[in-house]
C-alpha cells in the first residue's frame, strides 16, 4: 500500500511541481541571481553556512535560538509555495475514507517532504562535512540532526496548519540552544535528545487531535469530561486566523519580516549601548512594523468582501469586522513590539515611559494606517508612507522635547 500511494503521490507532485515552476521560473532564477557568489550555486552555499552556525560554537544561547528560528522559517517557507503539489490534491480526499494505516499516511508524508526538499538537503550535506571535521564532531553531529528533524516537524506543521505543534519546535529551539551552551557533557547531550523528543511528542499530539476531531477528553471524579478546542477560542479570531492560513507565504512574510526586523533593531540599539541613537532607531522601527504588518488589513477585508453575501444574513453590527480586524492586528502587533521594546525596558528609569509611550503611539499607527491601506486606492502605499513618515517625525520631536 505504501508503494502504491507513494507513486501516486510523487506523480502529483511532479505533474503540479513542473506547472509551478514554469510559471515562476523567471522568479526563482532572479531570487538566485540576486544572492551574491557564483549564480545558481551561492542559494546552497549560504544556506550550509547558515545551517553551520546554527550549531557553531560562539554565538551564545540567544544565538543559536535566533539561528534556529531561522531556519526553520525558511524551511517553511520552503514547502508552502508546494503545500498544493505536496498534499496530493482531490485525491486525498477519496484516501481519506479508505482504511490506509497511519503509518503508512506518515510514511508517504514523510517521503515527500524528502522529496521536496531535495536541494535543502544538498546544502545540509555541505554542511554536514564542516561540521564532522570540527572537534566536537560527533556532539555536533547530532544536534545539527536535532536541527534538521525541527525543521522537517515545522514544515509538518505548515503543511498541515497545526499551529501547536510550531509551539513545540519553539520549545525545542530554546532547549537545544541551551543545550549548545550547556558546561556538561551529560547535560548537553540530555538538552539536545530533550529538544527533538519535544518537537516529536507535540507533533504526535497535533496528529491525535486532528484524528480526534479536535476534542480533548480529561477525566474528572472518575467521568470523562469533553472539551472542543474550537470552543476555546472566539469565533471572529478563529475565522481571522483562518484567512491569513489561506494565504500562508504573504502572512509569513509580512508577520515573519516584522518580528524579524524587530530582533535585529533590538540587537542593534543594544550595540549602540542605549545612546543617542537608540530611541530614534526604535521609533523608525515601530513604524516599519507598522506598515509590514497593515498589509494584512486588505487580506482580511478582501476574505470578509468575498463572503459578503452571506455575511448579510447575520445578524452582526455595521462595524463587526473592522473593529475586529483592527484588534486582531494589535494582537499580532504585540509580539514584534514585545521583541523590539521589552530587552530596552531592562534599563529602567525615564527610558521605561519613553517605551510604553512608543508602544501605544505604534498601535495607534496601526490603526490610523487602516483607511491609507483600504481606501488609498492606487495610491495606498504613498499615502500609508506618508503616514509613517508623520508619526515617525512627530515622535522624534515629541522624544527630543
Amino acid at each position: 500500500m505504501y508503494g502504491r500511494l507513494a507513486r501516486l503521490r510523487l506523480h502529483w507532485y511532479a505533474r503540479v511541481g513542473r506547472d509551478l515552476l514554469a510559471r515562476y521560473w523567471q522568479w526563482a532564477l532572479l531570487a538566485t541571481l540576486l544572492v551574491p557568489g557564483a549564480p545558481i550555486v551561492a542559494p546552497f552555499l549560504r544556506f550550509a553556512e547558515l545551517l553551520g552556525l546554527a550549531v557553531a560554537p560562539g554565538p551564545g544561547m540567544a544565538g543559536h535560538a535566533l539561528l534556529a528560528v531561522v531556519i526553520d522559517l525558511v524551511a517553511v517557507l520552503w514547502v508552502l509555495p508546494q503545500r498544493r503539489a505536496l498534499l496530493g490534491g482531490a485525491f486525498m480526499g477519496y484516501v481519506a475514507t479508505l482504511p490506509v494505516p497511519r503509518h503508512v499516511r506518515l510514511g508517504v508524508g514523510a517521503t515527500m517532504l524528502v522529496v521536496a526538499n531535495g536541494p535543502l538537503l544538498l546544502a545540509a550535506g555541505l554542511a554536514a562535512a564542516r561540521i564532522a571535521s570540527q572537534a566536537e564532531g560527533m556532539y555536533l553531529a547530532g544536534c545539527f540532526l536535532v536541527v534538521l528533524g525541527l525543521a522537517g516537524v515545522a514544515q509538518y506543521a505548515a503543511l498541515s496548519r497545526r499551529l501547536v505543534v510550531l509551539g513545540g519546535v519553539g520549545i525545542g529551539d530554546l532547549l537545544l540552544a541551551a543545550g549548545l551552551d550547556a558546561p556538561s557533557a551529560a547535560g548537553r547531550w540530555g538538552l539536545a535528545g530533550a529538544a527533538l523528543a519535544c518537537a516529536v511528542a507535540v507533533a504526535g499530539f497535533g496528529e491525535r487531535l486532528a484524528v480526534a476531531g479536535g476534542r480533548w477528553r480529561r477525566l474528572r471524579a472518575g467521568r470523562a469530561v469533553v472539551r472542543d478546542r474550537a470552543g476555546i477560542v472566539a469565533p471572529a479570531v478563529r475565522v481571522q486566523w483562518g484567512i491569513l492560513a489561506d494565504r500562508p507565504v504573504l502572512s509569513v512574510l509580512r508577520i515573519g519580516a516584522a518580528v524579524a526586523l524587530a530582533f535585529g533593531v533590538a540587537r542593534l540599539v543594544a550595540l549602540f549601548d542605549f545612546d543617542s541613537r537608540a530611541v530614534p532607531t526604535l521609533i523608525v522601527a515601530v513604524a516599519v512594523i507598522g506598515l509590514l504588518l497593515a498589509g494584512l488589513y486588505r487580506t482580511l477585508s478582501e476574505a470578509h468582501r468575498a463572503a459578503a453575501g452571506y455575511l448579510a444574513s447575520l445578524p452582526l453590527p455595521p462595524r463587526y469586522w473592522p473593529l475586529r480586524d483592527t484588534g486582531f492586528l494589535m494582537l499580532v502587533n504585540l509580539v514584534p513590539l514585545a521583541v523590539l521594546l521589552r530587552p530596552q525596558g531592562r534599563q529602567g528609569g525615564s527610558l521605561l515611559a519613553v517605551l510604553a509611550g512608543l508602544a501605544v503611539a505604534g498601535q495607534a499607527l496601526l490603526v490610523l494606517l487602516r483607511w491609507p491601506v483600504l481606501h488609498g486606492g492606487r495610491h495606498r502605499l504613498v499615502l500609508s508612507l506618508l503616514l509613517a513618515a508623520g508619526w515617525s517625525g512627530a515622535a522624534m520631536a515629541a522624544v527630543s522635547r
